[in-house]
């Protein structure tokens, strides 16, 4: 059995003098941005390829691991992926307990995007009524250039792998897409995911809905 910690740090100067108390077996330590997604990070990459069943894992808080919902709940299958107990500080849980708090955690965000994405849809389809009852509303127009779902349906592939965690490298080699296409891909996916208004996207891009008020 071995022991690690995880740290993402921004500076040296935090990683040596406020965490260094915290670390517990051999520390694996990021210094990145919080924004980089905790898959891609080096150190934590090196981490999921080598942690087993048998180790223990010390994390001193979920914020760690990413900014936003999607790359935690992300960067949380990655690490339950690999079996190994997975110990977040804040959580407070005893280590045979832990995993199962992960998985309790990861289905409440999941849950929690779900009842977003289905309020941003009821909300879209009561604007476009109330457009329509007062004549507002005009529908789709000639030479549009892309919307929400055509958007999805043309990056299907590059989506469902970013979902599932892969890097940028691992995406590009499996779909043939270029890193920059990917990386862009992920950028939007994320701003849209952040947002949770997939009507932001049609605006900026000439959308369908098209509201005159």
């Amino acid at each position: 059995m071995s022991i690690f910690t995880y740290i993402r740090v921004s500076t040296v100067a935090q990683s040596k003098f406020q965490q260094q108390a915290k670390i517990k077996g051999k520390p694996f330590i990021d210094k990145c941005p919080v924004t980089l997604p905790f898959v891609e990070r080096p150190r934590a990459k090196e981490l999921l390829e080598i942690l087993t069943a048998e180790d223990i894992l010390h994390i001193g808080d979920i914020d760690k691991l990413g900014d936003n919902v999607h790359d935690i709940i992300t960067a949380l299958k990655a690490l339950l992926s690999t079996k190994a107990t997975v110990n977040f500080t804040k959580f407070g849980l005893e280590d045979s307990q832990a995993n199962a708090g992960i998985q309790a955690v990861i289905a409440a965000f999941e849950t929690m995007l779900n009842m977003k994405e289905y309020q941003v849809q009821e909300k879209t389809i009561e604007g476009i009524a109330r457009a329509k009852a007062e004549g507002k509303y005009k529908g789709g127009k000639k030479g549009r250039k892309m919307n929400y779902d055509r958007w999805t349906e043309r990056n299907k592939e590059v989506i469902n792998r970013l979902k599932a965690g892969f890097t940028t490298q691992q995406i590009s080699d499996e779909t043939g897409v270029g890193k920059t296409q990917v990386s862009r891909v992920r950028k939007r996916l994320r701003e849209i995911e952040q947002s949770n208004q997939k009507d932001i996207f049609e605006a900026e891009h000439k959308e369908e809905l098209n509201i005159v008020g």
